[in-house]
């Protein structure tokens, strides 16, 4: 007997947990011995010489027999120990005892009802799986799997299943409710995860799930939840489950495709409910708070808490500091009104634990510590990734536990990568305790981890398979503690993982947050145990935003960028957030005297961004010291503005307002064929150079200040480009460009009479110009058909050598031409490689002629492969042997080359807020396969993944020209996208040259593959 006795005590493990019964393994403990030595004494003298076995012996015939056949409590228990409990006052004996044995045991059960006392630490019993198992998997159906990496989290999520699916369950609802440790929702994400069951009960548990998942015509694949909301810094957040399912959620008229693992942050507005599918799931999730709703974010963290009802007048949390959203109007004591969020629909507020909010059109809400068994953290975050916290290593660990139940003493077992650490506390009168992380050797400086902190009742220590009765877990970066500033000069940690970080400075084995970044917030990729996590580093450095008033944005301004202030600008305004109390102020010249001493953020006005004060054009900081940081740089340039383009059959007309005093206009008409004609019009008593022209008027109204141009363009030679130059007051020409830089120039219509080479390259120069945003691609509409026509007609034969001054032609400014040449000619790509040695570097695409010399890998990539990517990027991940034109490395250049393009050259506008990178984010925005692999060789590429999907893009592009089917390729995006033809082929011709490296890559990459046999594609 004392054998089992101790065998069965060492099973079962402590307070609040669901108890051995559930997951006793037979081949820990000879169950049928157990039952023979509870049937051979009495049970009243079991309860004083091996209390765990007689309380066992009570529980277990309820657990195996309940309900089969009769839901007689006590004639269950007297089949299995031979006794009978047929009189009240052997029942009353009963209880008494099982009362006290229990609860000496740690198992907090209370009353006299055999509901509370018998079924709430029973476990489900096997009649109530089938109940248990239907509630468990169509909630994780419509709710999603429970967060069991958080207690509290994960036994909400068990509780609110039963309430609202097994609503007359009273007693599975009690051990459900008793079950403090929610082990059944970590057991039940066991099932989920393909683990083996524990015990008979759980086998037989798992059966009744896998029963209830073929019922509703599902399997455990098919169980993956709808995206969890989470508070992304200023925004509602959403993370995706890692599932196989294919997901999509409708943000707008189109369905957006979702990748499994992801985090997306929603732009305002923010809708109360959204169109979710996972495969043949689909279903309305709730998103914004409803009239009488709040959402209730863990501050630190940013995970959902909870979402108030209108009638919830009380909320229990396990954290410090909470954010709280809400369609009301709010205050609370430490954060006083509620302020606009993103979306002005809604109110947020940042408060404390432990206090009230004052509504206004709802009842009000107290935030209470509590009651039951809770663990949280409470320390200072380094980032987030979506839910995921990374602390500091001066954080602290809190407790809240019964002190009547199991005693005072609690031992918190913390895993933190193989290794298990212990560490004892005691509990004080009110339940609660708390843990420094220095207490458990965090401060000691090793590599960020995600550490499991379990809550164990004394004598588990040392057991690594005690159960926790409660448990949380998060990353934390032990002897690292929380900076004043950025973080800098960190030791380089080993799991670091440099092509999922952003903003980053990585020098002799230190890192420090980039001040000269154009990201916003610094990304730290860390590699866990399951996937990278991207955490947003908490900014604690001087950041500088620029408010555009007339798109209503705040972009983040990179130190030492030069701003440039248009007639769209007029009115903007600077925000500066600096922790620099001492720190003064330059803007423009001009200087302010410590400005943060009571703030952190402080606005820079219109008028304070005026013309500057002799010359000088720093926003900077001055600090106590003397030295000046400069922030950034405002240039104000001159461009038109009210600009309006009409067009007639025979006539347009141009309409703008000059940005600064004009004498007069001259119109530069230049034909495709023929000498340019140029048109001076003045506004003065001016004597013009040039003469004007018939075909075109120009007027001035001195009352609008506005210029009216109407060009007669039958009456003058076309097809043409027709551009604008002011004379200043000191006589000088400009020619006149948005704020851009780009040109305003409008195309004149006609004949192309006898298409040639000289027509062709005229053609392409026109069109290798940006266009100004404002004439609404006026120019291509009217050219690009003349140039396609011309192109078809001079490379008919389909030779490059007749169309290869056209991949020569540039500008003179030195950025990239703009002029297509994937959609209005496929075939040119499709050459030989040897065609494309040669090429001026001034154009560049000299990377094109290096193909030729790229050697074949041997063996070649099977192109007849459903994933041929996929499998490429892991042979080059780990085969060394492959050529070195093919290495790694070489990819990883072609993305820093990518990347330098999409910022410092006009190419910007692929990756930026206009027309055209609208039409890149439709052409790239499809699921591919492989993105996660190509994304590993794009240094210092988190948070952004659209480089990375330029570059699966443009190795679409090079496999189809190695393939000769650039044509239907194209064609294919046309379909897919339902954008012009035209606009497409701009699109891709612009991603080519950004990522020329990465096309010429491939392009020979696939070009050797295609020659061992057809493709399946």
């Amino acid at each position: 007997m004392a054998e089992i006795e101790a065998r069965l005590s060492a099973a079962w493990t402590g307070p609040g947990s669901t108890p051995f019964i559930v997951d006793i393994q037979p081949g820990e403990i000879h169950l049928d011995e157990a039952a023979r030595i509870a049937r051979a004494s009495p049970l009243w003298r079991l309860f004083t010489v091996a209390p765990t076995l007689a309380v066992w012996a009570v529980l277990r015939p309820l657990a195996l027999s309940y309900g089969t056949a009769t839901h007689e409590v006590y004639l269950h228990i007297s089949r299995f120990v031979g006794r009978s409990y047929d009189d009240p006052a052997s029942r009353e004996d009963l209880k008494s005892r099982f009362r006290r044995a229990a609860r000496d045991l740690g198992l907090p059960v209370s009353g006299n009802n055999p509901t509370n006392l018998f079924f709430a630490p029973l476990g489900p019993a096997h009649a109530q799986h089938d109940d248990l198992a239907r509630a468990f998997v169509g909630a994780s159906l419509y709710l999603g799997p429970p967060a069991i990496e958080d207690t509290a989290t994960a036994r909400l999520w068990q509780r609110r299943v039963v309430i609202e699916r097994c609503p007359g369950l009273t007693r599975l609802r009690a051990t459900v409710f008793f079950d403090t440790s929610a082990h059944l929702a970590r057991r039940f994400e066991a099932w989920r995860k393909d683990v083996d069951p524990i015990g008979d009960t759980e086998a037989h548990l798992f059966k009744a799930y896998d029963s209830a998942a073929k019922r509703m015509g599902r399997i455990k694949e098919d169980l993956v939840g709808p995206p969890r909301l989470f508070w992304a810094g200023n925004r509602i957040g959403l993370e995706i489950e890692q599932s196989r399912q294919a997901q999509s959620l409708r943000l707008g008229a189109f369905p957006t495709r979702l990748t499994s693992g992801d985090r997306l942050r929603i732009a305002p507005p923010w809708a109360l409910e959204l169109s979710w599918n996972a495969g043949a799931i689909f279903q309305k999730i709730a998103f914004g708070p409803a009239a009488g709703e709040a959402l209730v974010f863990d501050a630190d963290s940013g995970a959902l808490l909870a979402r108030i009802s209108a009638d919830q007048q009380e909320l229990e949390v396990a954290a410090e500091r909470l954010v709280v959203l809400s369609s009301h109007e709010f205050s609370s004591p430490s954060f006083g009104e509620a302020i606009p969020a993103q979306d002005p629909n809604f109110r947020v507020a940042w408060v404390h634990a432990e206090e009230a909010l004052t509504f206004v059109g709802r009842q009000d809400l107290s935030l209470a510590r509590p009651r039951e068994d809770a663990i949280w953290i409470d320390g200072s975050v380094l980032g987030r990734d979506g839910s995921h916290a990374l602390y500091a290593c001066d954080g602290i660990l809190r407790l809240k536990a019964d002190p009547d139940v199991g005693g005072r003493g609690r031992i918190v077992r913390m895993r933190i990568g193989d290794e298990v650490r212990y560490h004892s506390l005691l509990l004080d009168d009110e339940g609660q305790a708390t843990m420094l992380f220095s207490d458990v050797r965090l401060d000691t400086s090793s590599d960020p981890s995600e550490v499991t902190f379990e809550i164990l009742t004394p004598g588990a220590a040392g057991d690594l398979g005690a159960r926790a009765a409660i448990s949380t877990r998060c990353w934390i970066w032990p002897g690292t503690k929380a900076p004043t500033e950025d973080l800098a000069d960190i030791p380089i940690p080993e799991n670091f993982s440099a092509a999922r970080s952003a903003g980053l400075r990585a020098l002799d084995g230190l890192l420090s947050v980039d001040p000269h970044t154009h990201q916003e917030t610094a990304i730290l990729g860390l590699a866990g145990p399951e996937r990278v996590h991207e955490f947003q580093l908490a900014a604690r450095g001087e950041k500088l935003w620029h408010y555009r008033v007339a798109t209503n944005q705040r972009v983040f301004v990179p130190r030492g960028a030069t701003l440039l202030f248009g007639h769209d600008n007029r009115h903007d305004t600077l925000l500066l957030r600096s922790p620099d109390r001492n720190a003064s102020l330059l803007v423009l010249g001009r200087e302010t005297r410590r400005p943060f001493f009571q703030r952190q953020t402080i606005e820079i006005g219109a008028s304070q961004l005026e013309e500057p004060e002799g010359g000088d054009d720093r926003i900077a900081l001055r600090r106590a010291d003397g030295r000046v940081d400069l922030l950034a740089r405002i240039h104000r340039g001159s461009d038109a503005s009210e600009l309006e383009l009409v067009e007639k059959a025979d006539e347009i007309r141009i309409n703008f307002k000059p940005p600064s005093p004009c004498r007069a206009l001259l119109v530069r008409i230049e034909p495709l064929a023929g000498p340019a004609l140029e048109s001076e019009h003045t506004f003065d008593h001016f004597v013009p150079d040039l003469p004007p022209l018939e075909a075109i008027r120009a007027s001035f109204d001195s009352a609008s200040g506005k210029i009216d141009v109407r060009i007669h363009h039958s009456n003058l030679a076309s097809p043409a480009r027709a551009t604008f130059f002011m004379r200043n007051e000191a006589g000088s020409l400009h020619q006149l460009r948005d704020i851009r830089d780009a040109p305003i120039a409008i195309g004149l219509e006609g004949p192309v009479t006898a298409p040639s080479h000289q027509a062709l390259l005229t053609l392409a120069h026109f069109l290798a110009e940006p266009e100004a945003e404002c004439l609404g691609g006026q120019l291509t509409r009217a050219l690009a058909p003349l140039y396609e026509a011309s192109l078809d007609h001079v490379g008919a034969p389909r030779m490059l050598g007749r169309v290869k001054s056209l991949l020569n032609v540039v500008r003179l400014d030195g950025q990239p031409p703009r002029h297509d040449i994937v959609a209005s000619a496929p075939w040119i790509l499709e050459a030989q490689l040897l065609a494309f040695t040669g090429l001026q570097t001034e154009t560049g695409l000299a990377p094109l002629g290096k193909m030729a010399s790229i050697p074949p890998p041997s063996p070649a990539p099977d192109l007849r492969s459903d994933t041929p990517l996929s499998i490429w990027l892991d042979r080059v991940s780990a085969d060394s042997g492959i050529p070195t034109e093919l290495q790694a490395d070489r990819l990883q250049h072609g993305f820093r080359a990518l990347r330098y393009r999409l910022k410092e050259t006009d190419l910007r506008d692929i990756a930026g807020s206009g027309t055209l990178s609208n039409a890149v984010r439709l052409i790239c925005g499809a699921h591919v396969e492989g993105l996660e692999q190509i994304r590993s060789f794009d240094i210092n590429g988190g948070g952004d993944p659209l480089p990375a999907r330029i570059a699966i893009q443009i190795e679409r592009h090079a496999r189809s020209c190695a393939e000769a089917r650039a044509d239907s390729f194209v064609d294919d995006i046309v379909f897919r996208t339902g954008l012009p033809r035209r606009e497409v082929g701009q699109s891709l011709t612009l991603m080519l040259r950004a990522g020329v490296e990465i096309f010429a890559y491939f392009r020979a990459l696939w070009g050797h593959a295609s020659k061992n046999g057809p493709s399946t594609s």
